[in-house]
């Protein structure tokens, strides 16, 4: 398995290890708990170097953006990202992405198991007027998650951090770590306020120990789980895959129709009568996990895409993809050999206050 540039370090802190994606991450330090109620009372870390950068650039790249995903790329303005997915041509998530136009270029972050994958797939289709380089071996990725990471990264930083509004992007520059390739984001994984800081792998040790005298306290891949299954987000495998579309996820919101892209075709014929839809749920006793079926009168009707714990909910929630004509709240999930109660409710199940 692949490892990232803070493996020895996650090591030392004690960390324990899990497989995701052909990486070897730390999924806990302490406990998913701890690490999931410091991230949504403080500040938590997260190594996510495991993820694919891609550059694009040159003549036409925002069009040739548009093509390759739900569209409307050429239209982020300046230091903004946009949150989009690439499709097959059925009209399937192959990958969900976030796009950042940063002056010239377009920076891609895509998740790590798909990383040679949409490489190759975005190189099938561009002409030769455009350059995708991959820059993942040379940057590495750290998320700062949490209502007090504003604060703890302005001590470290000379870039004025609040200036920095949801979903936009800077020039990072730190007091104390000078780094060729520093930018930060204000963007993440977890529902909290947060920030994704992209720097140089020569630097990242001396980034990740900056934190760290900050009393953040790191996280691994397991409260990352239960934070944006708290937040609804979707995880690549559970609530997208390439025989899943976006409709039927519930990312409607995010097609551009004025535009042509891959799968599009495929697309039109559900715009207004898919067949499935992604729901939340609460269970009412015992914990649902992926793949469980759900029933209704004894009829199957969905499964589980996701479940677990909620920490901060303390309740045992999930999200499930379910037949769209399904109207009662109250449903049944089967559980090892035992048919349990869920109840259907609206998302996210968390929201942070905004102040």
């Amino acid at each position: 398995m692949k490892r990232t540039c803070l493996y020895y370090v996650h090591k030392k802190n004690g960390a324990r290890f899990t497989e995701f994606g052909g990486w070897e991450m730390p999924v806990q330090y302490t406990s998913i708990i701890d690490e999931h109620n410091a991230v949504r009372k403080c500040a938590g870390m997260f190594d996510t170097s495991h993820m694919g950068i891609f550059i694009v650039t040159g003549d036409g790249s925002g069009e040739f953006l548009d093509y390759v995903t739900l569209g409307n790329i050429s239209g982020i303005f300046n230091k903004k990202a946009k949150y989009s997915m690439f499709l097959n041509e059925n009209g399937g998530i192959k990958d969900d992405i976030i796009v950042y136009k940063f002056d010239t270029e377009y920076m891609l972050v895509v998740n790590a198991g798909n990383l040679d994958k949409d490489f190759t797939w975005l190189n099938k289709y561009k002409h030769e007027e455009i350059k995708i380089e991959n820059i993942s071996c040379n940057i590495c990725l750290i998320s700062v998650q949490g209502p007090k990471s504003a604060e703890i990264l302005q001590s470290i930083s000379k870039t004025d951090i609040n200036s920095i509004k949801y979903f936009g992007i800077s020039n990072l520059q730190l007091k104390d770590v000078k780094a060729d390739f520093c930018r930060i984001a204000r963007t993440g994984y977890t529902g909290e306020d947060g920030f994704e800081i992209f720097i140089s792998k020569e630097r990242v040790y001396e980034f990740w120990n900056e934190l760290m005298n900050f009393s953040v306290k790191p996280c691994g891949l397991g409260c990352r789980d239960t934070l944006r299954l708290e937040a609804c987000m979707p995880l690549h495998g559970h609530e997208i895959n390439e025989n899943i579309n976006p409709i039927d996820a519930g990312f409607q919101k995010i097609i551009n129709w004025d535009m042509d892209f891959i799968g599009k075709n495929n697309l039109l014929p559900i715009k207004n009568k898919h067949l499935k839809r992604l729901v939340a749920f609460e269970c009412l006793s015992g914990i649902a996990r992926n793949m469980d079926d759900i029933f209704l009168n004894n009829v199957k009707i969905g499964y589980v895409t996701s479940g677990s714990f909620s920490p901060t909910l303390k309740k045992a929630i999930g999200m499930a993809l379910i037949d769209s004509n399904v109207t009662i709240d109250e449903l049944e999930v089967k559980i090892y050999n035992s048919m349990r109660k869920i109840k259907i409710v609206d998302k996210p199940f968390y929201k942070r206050c905004c102040k």
